[in-house]
């Protein structure tokens, strides 16, 4: 009887462990990645013109109230037929797994900076350093990770793979618009900025929920942006909040895997539809201190955005899609006897559309591709035309028109349109003729890998 019951518990031991050796997940190993992202190409100016820098301010005619500086311009400011191959973006990733619940990034990026005699020069910085550990992971997609050291906008992040194009232009948020121009003496002096930077030193938290259908993302900031590590100007952070839903998550999931079972790699119909928002609160690296009486810089950004892809029967798709921010501004005056608030707000909005023909030739490798920017820097002050851009003639416009071709899924090739416009005349073209836009054409190529 002990005999039975002894090659009764071996058998019973060994199926055990069959069992758990069969439910046992695959042992982890760690793993280091590098991958890149470059953008070059060719720029043309189409049409001879740029923004007024120079003014013939010693003319015998003297001022000239109908000119949007007062002044008219000095003819041949820039060369003639300019154009000029670039480099808008070099980095390298660095993505490394660590254990299963804690990655990490390192991303140097190659930039231009201006010396002091005036020379361009290649330099690098650091875009992204970060390390990130995922406490919760549940096997319904509900995650919670936390992230620590200079971390990307999660918005400019998000929205740059929504619009798909950032090797032909920044996003809405992202894009440096022009802020203000005023002349000084016989000069223009143009001052751009984004709504904030794309990236900053601090701390997030990112919250999946249950069959990822949806994701928020809280960040504590320095606010400085990646570029400027001065101390003196980070005493107060910046608070983000970013969310994505994704209302169709379960049933595209679900076409996704009756698509892999019939040895598909895409599916028919609605293959995205996300909307979002986010909150921004802070300073964006102005300066807190030398404003008397306690005045301080507020600078809160606001918006949303939506997205939707189609994809035709068998081969093509269309994407629609666009997002709509705010900026509010208050920037404390100094006085001698205290300080006043000068407030401004800002709005801009986006809208892209792109378009791949059902067409089997072309397998998704040939993309007709349209976006249009509306900008208003200044939307507290209606209903003034003032000599400069001042009032209600500084809203600007982008348009852009392109047709993109990627013969791998690593290497895009595209020839882009784009008109930058005013609504009034601060363009200048080489003969000293004004108008109100500026046109170039773009030639574009894109590997990531």
């Amino acid at each position: 009887m002990k005999k039975y019951l002894l090659v009764l518990l071996v058998i019973l031991f060994t199926g055990s462990m069959n069992l758990y050796s069969q439910e046992k997940k695959p042992e982890f190993k760690p793993e280091i990645k590098i991958g890149g992202t470059f953008y070059a190409g060719w720029t043309y100016n189409a049409d001879d013109a740029d923004f007024i820098g120079k003014l013939d301010t010693a003319a015998a005619t003297g001022p000239n109230s109908n000119s949007a500086f007062g002044f008219n311009p000095i003819k041949n400011q820039f060369e003639t037929g300019k154009n000029s191959f670039n480099i808008d973006r070099a980095y390298i990733n660095i993505r490394a797994s660590l254990t299963p619940q804690i990655n990490a990034r390192i991303t140097p990026d190659i930039t231009s900076v201006v010396d002091q005699s005036g020379v361009t020069q290649w330099t690098y910085q650091l875009k992204y350093g970060f390390v990130d550990y995922t406490p919760l992971a549940l096997d319904n997609g509900t995650s919670l990770t936390m992230e620590v050291g200079v971390l990307p906008n999660y918005w400019i992040n998000n929205i740059e793979k929504y619009y798909g194009w950032r090797g032909v232009q920044k996003t809405l948020t992202d894009y440096s618009w022009t802020m203000s121009a005023t002349r000084n003496g016989n000069t223009v002096t143009r001052k751009t900025a984004s709504y904030f930077s794309s990236a900053d030193l601090g701390l997030t938290m990112k919250f999946t929920f249950p069959s990822k259908i949806a994701d928020l993302t809280v960040a504590l900031l320095n606010g400085n942006g990646y570029k400027n590590l001065a101390f003196d100007q980070n005493r107060f952070k910046d608070f983000m909040v970013t969310g994505f839903i994704y209302p169709l998550a379960g049933q595209i999931k679900q076409n996704m895997e009756a698509a892999k079972k019939m040895n598909k790699t895409r599916i028919d119909g609605i293959a995205d539809l996300t909307v979002g928002g986010f909150a921004y609160m802070g300073k964006l690296g102005s300066n807190e201190y030398g404003v008397l009486n306690g005045g301080s810089y507020a600078n809160n950004r606001f918006g949303g955005m939506a997205n939707f892809k189609y994809n035709f029967k068998n081969f093509g798709y269309v994407k629609l899609g666009g997002e709509f921010s705010l900026q509010s501004n208050k920037i404390p005056v100094t006085l001698a006897g205290g300080s006043v608030d000068s407030s401004i707000t800002a709005q801009g909005i986006s809208t892209w559309f792109e378009f791949n023909p059902p067409v089997e030739a072309f397998q998704e490798k040939l993309m007709l591709t349209f976006r249009y920017d509306s900008f208003n820097p200044n939307t507290t002050k209606p209903g003034t035309n003032l000599v400069g851009f001042t009032g209600d003639a500084n809203k600007q416009t982008l348009m852009i028109v392109g047709l993109m071709f990627k013969p791998a899924s690593v290497l895009t090739l595209g020839l882009n349109y784009q008109i930058q416009s005013f609504d009034k005349d601060y363009i200048v073209k080489y003969d000293g003729t004004t108008k109100s836009s500026i046109s170039r054409l773009y030639f574009n190529t894109i590997l990531e890998f």
